[in-house]
C-alpha cells in the first residue's frame, strides 16, 4: 500500500502504479465497499481526506521495474475526488495544480487553516487553498534532501521528515517563503521515516520503514516508544498512516497490507 485514509466510518487504500481506490467499511466486518476508478491515474503516492474530498499526489511517472527508465510527458497534479454518501463510487475526479507542470508532489497534510501542505522531491513545499483557489511556494533549507512528509505543529513550526539528511526528523519554522531549522531544537533518532500522522494529545505517530516498525514520538521529540513493530501486531514496511479522530483509529500502510488500530483497544484489523 502507498497511501490510507480514514473518513466518514471509510476506509481508502491506494497503491503506486494503480487508477483504483478501494475502499473498506471501517467497522467490523470491515467489509470491502467497491473501487473508485480514477482514469489516468498513474503514480499516486499518498491520500488525504476531508471535507468529503479525496486528495491524491501523482507524478505520472512510473516506477515499477516494469517500467524502468520511462519517463512521462504528462504535467504532474493532485487529484480532486468529490465523495459521495451514496454507495455510488461513480466520480468525476478533477485534475489541479497541472499548471505547476513538473513539480514532484509526494505527500499530503493540512494545516490548522485549512489549507493543504504538499511536500515535493524538490526543494519546494507548497500550501494550498484548493477553494477557493491559492498556492504559495516556501523554499525548504538548502541541506533536507529527499523530504518524506512535513506537518504543522502549531503556528509557523513544522515537523518534517526525510530520507538523506540527518537528523531525519527535525523541526522548522516558516518565515516568509522560506522555512529554516528551529535553532536548539530538539530532534529525534529515526532511522527511516516515512510519514507523520498527529495525534490529539499532541504525539506524533512514526512509521520507520526500514526497520518494519511504528513509532509513538513525545511532544518534546525528545523520546519514543514502539507503538508497533514486525511480529508485535506489525508487519513488514510501513510506510504510511492516517489517524481519525472520531473513532480513535490508527491506519497504517504497510508493504501490499494495511492494518487498522485502536489506540485505546487491542489490535484489530489487518486488510490486504
Amino acid at each position: 500500500m502507498y497511501g490510507v485514509a480514514i473518513s466518514d466510518s471509510r476506509i481508502y487504500l491506494i497503491q503506486c502504479e494503480c487508477n483504483w481506490i478501494k475502499v473498506y467499511d471501517a467497522c467490523h466486518p470491515y467489509e470491502f465497499l467497491g473501487d473508485i476508478k480514477v482514469r489516468d491515474m498513474t503514480n499516486p503516492s499518498d491520500i488525504l481526506a476531508f471535507d468529503h474530498c479525496l486528495y491524491i499526489p501523482d507524478n505520472m511517472t512510473p516506477t515499477c521495474h516494469h517500467y524502468f527508465g520511462m519517463r512521462s510527458d504528462c504535467d504532474h497534479r493532485v487529484w480532486k475526488i468529490r465523495l459521495s454518501e451514496s454507495a455510488s463510487f461513480s466520480v468525476q475526479p478533477e485534475k489541479t495544480l497541472m499548471s505547476l507542470k513538473k513539480w514532484w508532489p509526494w505527500t499530503l497534510s493540512r494545516a490548522s487553516d485549512g489549507k493543504i501542505i504538499i511536500t515535493t522531491l524538490t526543494d519546494k513545499v507548497y500550501f494550498w487553498s484548493p477553494d477557493p483557489h491559492a498556492i504559495e511556494t516556501v523554499t525548504l533549507p538548502l541541506s533536507v534532501c529527499s523530504a518524506q512528509h512535513i506537518i504543522e505543529l502549531s503556528g509557523q513550526l513544522y515537523l518534517i521528515c526525510s530520507r538523506l539528511c540527518e537528523p531525519k526528523v527535525c523541526q522548522l519554522v516558516r518565515e516568509g517563503n522560506k522555512m529554516n531549522f528551529v535553532e536548539n531544537s530538539s530532534s529525534l533518532d529515526v532511522q527511516h521515516p516515512r510519514h507523520f500522522a498527529k495525534l490529539p494529545d499532541g504525539r506524533i505517530v512514526v512509521p520507520d520503514h526500514i526497520n518494519n516498525s511504528v513509532l509513538v514520538v513525545e511532544n518534546d521529540l525528545n523520546s519514543c516508544k514502539t507503538l508497533l513493530c514486525h511480529g508485535n501486531n506489525g508487519r513488514k514496511r510501513p510506510c504510511r498512516v492516517a489517524y481519525d479522530g472520531s473513532s480513535h483509529q490508527l491506519l497504517v500502510a504497510f508493504h501490499h497490507s494495511a492494518g487498522l488500530y485502536s489506540l485505546n483497544d487491542s489490535f484489530l484489523q489487518v486488510q490486504h
